[in-house]
Formats: structure tokens, sequence, C-alpha cells
């Protein structure tokens, strides 16, 4: 165990990114399991496949497990609660696989869905993976995506974007298109239906979750190839410098 675990999880508490006030809450994060279980896309993230014949035991341990917490608890009405020490240790495991892909001239994939709250987050990873003699790979697609809108870069971030606004999604196609024309990739680090295509493809993949994200959860416990780093996605954008030092100091 890294010594400096409860460190990092008194930093990430403070910056609200875990704890006991994240942004949703029981009532949200049941509703999530339900429709995982009926296998609604948005909350598949493209891992249909890998999630067959899910039940709601399955899905609510595997939450419970990956964040700390089950999901229903509240300590604050309607609002979730992830151990930041569980985050904490997912930050550091991540750090250690984008270390060891990088250091050794790996190529990554770096995408959000949620690029209003961690586009940043992403960004620093990204240049980091890259001081690190990574391969950070950038792709063209031609695909109109939710929205009629297409994939766009910031630097080597992928996300949806029409020019002036980049959007939040769960559509896991974007993904699958990078994927298609990339070539062979070591690991892709993302989240919603940018890693959910990954892991389907089989990719090794770090992938942000949020207590109301069981899909990730039930893919982890099923034994993907997956890194979960539990951590509340709806947080101001600076809010994640805090999970970006941990990665970084962790490795």
């Amino acid at each position: 165990m890294n010594p400096l675990l409860g460190q990092y999880a008194h930093w990430l508490s403070e910056a609200g990114v875990a704890g006991s006030r994240t942004s949703h809450g029981a009532e949200n994060n049941l509703r999530k399991i339900g429709l995982l279980l009926e296998q609604d896309e948005s909350n598949t993230f493209g891992m249909e496949d890998l999630l067959q014949d899910v039940e709601f035991e399955e899905a609510y341990d595997a939450v419970a497990l990956q964040i700390g917490n089950p999901p229903d608890r509240e300590e604050n009405e309607g609002r979730g609660c992830i151990d930041p020490a569980r985050a904490a240790a997912g930050l550091i495991e991540a750090g250690e696989r984008i270390e060891a892909v990088a250091g050794s001239g790996g190529r990554l994939i770096f995408a959000t869905g949620h690029p209003g709250a961690l586009i940043l987050y992403y960004l620093g990873l990204a240049r980091w993976a890259r001081e690190l003699d990574g391969d950070v790979l950038t792709v063209e697609t031609r695909g109109r995506y939710e929205r009629g809108v297409s994939l766009d870069w910031a630097e080597s971030v992928a996300a949806l974007g029409d020019g002036a606004s980049l959007f939040h999604t769960h559509d896991p196609v974007p993904m699958r298109d990078v994927l298609r024309q990339s070539g062979p990739v070591d690991l892709v680090v993302a989240d919603h239906g940018f890693a959910g295509a990954a892991i389907a493809a089989g990719i090794p993949t770090v992938v942000v979750m949020d207590t109301n994200d069981p899909a990730f959860a039930v893919v982890a416990g099923r034994g993907a190839d997956v890194t979960v780093v539990p951590m509340d996605d709806n947080r101001p954008l600076n809010t994640y410098s805090t999970a970006l030092e941990v990665v970084r100091r962790g490795a």
C-alpha cells in the first residue's frame, strides 16, 4: 500500500471528487442499476456482450466494491458516497499503468464523454504520457454522432464537438471509429462510451466511474482488463487538478 494513501484520500475529499457529497444520490444510483438490467444502451456504454444476464445483486455488490460504499448510502440527502481512499487507490493504479505503457513507448488514446468537467484532467494525463515518451494517438473520423456532431480533439484528447462547444455523451460509436483507424493500442484512458468501446474491444482501459455508472463495476468484477477510478465526474474543471496530482505523485 502506498504510504501516502491517507494523505491523497484527504486531498480528494477536500477537493470534492470523493467523499460523502458526490453528485448522484441513492435514487439515481439505483435507477441506473435498473436501466443496466434492462440493457439500456445509454447505460451499457457499448459493452452489451460483456453484460449479459446481469442481476441486481451482482450490479449492486460490484458498485459497492468499486466505490467503497453501497450505492444507496447517503450521509447527505441526495448525495452519494465514494470512499476517498478507494478513489486514491484507483488514481495511483491508473498512474502506474499509464507510466508503464508510456515509459516503454506504448500507444495510448485519451478520450472523454464528460468534457465539461474532465477535459483538463485528461489533457494533463496525455501531456504526462508524452513526457514519458508515450505515443499518444489522434485520428480523424468522418462520422456524425449524437446531435449530428463530429469527433474533435482538444490537443490529443477526443471528445464530441461542433466547432463551438464540446458535448457530454455516452455513445460508444466514436471510439469504435477511432479504434478502426488507429492500429494497435496498448492503453485507453477514458470514460463513458469511449471507455466502454475500448473495453468491449479487449483493450486495457483506465476508466473514471461515477456512482451511477454501474456497467464498469460489473465488467471489472467479471474480469475485464480495466482499472476503475471511482470519482465524481460532475465537479468544476479545476477540481480535478488534485486528482491529476495524485496520479503523477502516486505512480
